[in-house]
């Protein structure tokens, strides 16, 4: 599939992915409440830090190194089998300790999320997120677009059909354990994506995962990965630190208005991640004119797509989330508009730094995460206590906007590249939309 058209299939699903995703977060907020969604994010929030520090960015790897290999998936997928069973050993270790430890237990876990059950379902949700990454690696790797951009539309239809059965049936759940049937819901459509993936696989790939332990062939894999996990590593204060200071300091009902805003605001993530994922692949390849002008122009599409859904989604707010979450969730608002100009330039950093790595410069997203992270913790410890969720809402707009512009400094002053037509659409790209999505349409309906 061209570069084009696979841009234009994965966007197309990304509408109903974006829609449907959009009604499960709005349904489950809805059972939750605020104080219930407070503590999903945390929960979530553990599970997002255990699977980025285990997973090593190998996921980057694989992809990166599949299409380096000219297709050949072989050695990612034994690498990808060692990280796995490396994993299935690490994750119940750590789990247990938090656990067990009071204090670890109450920085990243809620008061009522003690339970060994959630222990259990924070071990599946690692141990299957990070399958279901490392396939999805591998297929984008493989260019199998068509293949996953089916599996994305069932996940997210998975989760709008269990989400809205949970509604209908929510004056029969007590609110003491509606946190634990989310989360069991939420487990049940997750093992269904695991054997999802896991049948595509033997499908399209069909290699025996087999581990391998060769330094020879673990060494290149690791030492490339490894910056853009300290990267990562570095990134996940960016996107999560906010969360654990606002439960220290406002509690779990101030963290579930918080979560609202910054789950609306990041809905729009789902704009790049069509760009992302098919530009990966073409893009470590030889960079030539013709293929930067392509880039260059997705960018600007990208940004200029959020940009105006941001303004958009801004502008409505005061009506849009009382409508949608109640009028308890009004305060969600304010933070939700101060959030959006950070998305917007967050989104755009997230095809930036496709190019960063193309050109070699792979360390300067590690600085450039760096500078963010420092402004986050600098930033949120001095005005989450004054100003709250909105204090939050800033410091992470003024972090992404950042993180944004080291890398358009690293773009510019390093690689040689203008940077300033990488933002909003041209004239001239509008007759080129005209023509991609005239084009194929009618290929679409077989004019």
């Amino acid at each position: 599939m061209s570069l084009k058209r696979g841009i234009f299939y994965t966007f197309l699903t990304q509408v109903p992915n974006l829609l449907l995703f959009f009604v499960s977060s709005t349904l489950m907020t809805r059972i939750l409440g605020d104080e219930g969604r407070g503590s999903y994010a945390l929960i979530q929030s553990l599970s997002t830090m255990l699977s980025m520090v285990l997973g090593l960015n190998l996921t980057f790897g694989i992809t990166y190194f599949t299409a380096k290999d000219k297709g050949d998936p072989t050695r990612m997928v034994r690498v990808g089998a060692s990280l796995m069973a490396v994993n299935i050993v690490l994750v119940p270790l750590i789990l247990l300790l938090v656990f067990r430890n009071h204090g670890i237990g109450k920085v990243f876990l809620p008061g009522n999320a003690t339970h060994w059950g959630y222990g259990v379902y924070l071990l599946l949700s690692i141990v299957f997120g990070q399958a279901t990454s490392l396939i999805g690696a591998i297929l984008l790797g493989l260019k199998k677009f068509k293949a996953l951009n089916r599996i994305s539309i069932i996940n997210a239809s998975l989760s709008a059909i269990t989400f809205t059965i949970m509604y209908v049936f929510r004056a029969h759940i007590p609110p003491e354990n509606a946190l634990a049937i989310v989360l069991a819901g939420s487990m049940a459509y997750g093992l269904t994506m695991v054997l999802i993936y896991g049948l595509s696989y033997v499908r399209i790939v069909g290699i025996l995962p087999i581990p391998t332990w060769k330094w020879p062939i673990l060494k290149p894999v690791l030492l490339f990965v490894l910056v853009g996990y300290l990267s990562n590593f570095i990134n996940l204060i960016n996107y999560r630190f906010d969360i654990w200071v606002v439960a220290s300091y406002a509690g779990t009902a101030q963290l579930g208005l918080y979560a609202v805003a910054v789950g609306v605001g990041q809905l729009l993530f789902y704009i790049p991640e069509p760009f992302s994922r098919v530009v990966q692949p073409y893009l470590y390849g030889n960079m030539d004119a013709a293929l930067l002008d392509r880039f260059k122009f997705i960018v600007r599409l990208n940004f200029t797509t959020v940009a105006l859904l941001s303004l958009g989604l801004g502008w409505t707010a005061h009506w849009v989330i009382p409508l949608l979450y109640g009028e308890a969730f009004s305060a969600s608002v304010a933070a939700l508009q101060i959030l959006l100009p950070g998305i917007a330039f967050i989104s755009a950093s997230k095809l930036l730094g496709l190019l960063v790595v193309q050109g070699g410069y792979i360390r300067y997203n590690l600085y450039a995460t760096a500078v963010a992270a420092g402004i986050t913790i600098g930033l949120d410890l001095l005005l989450i206590p004054i100003w709250g969720i909105s204090g939050a809402a800033l410091v992470s707009s003024v972090a992404y906007v950042s993180l944004t512009a080291v890398q358009c400094a690293v773009i510019y002053f390093k690689m040689g590249i203008t940077v300033g037509d990488m933002f909003l659409l041209r004239p001239s790209d509008l007759f080129r939309i005209r023509a991609l999505v005239t084009k194929h349409v009618s290929t679409l309906f077989g004019r």
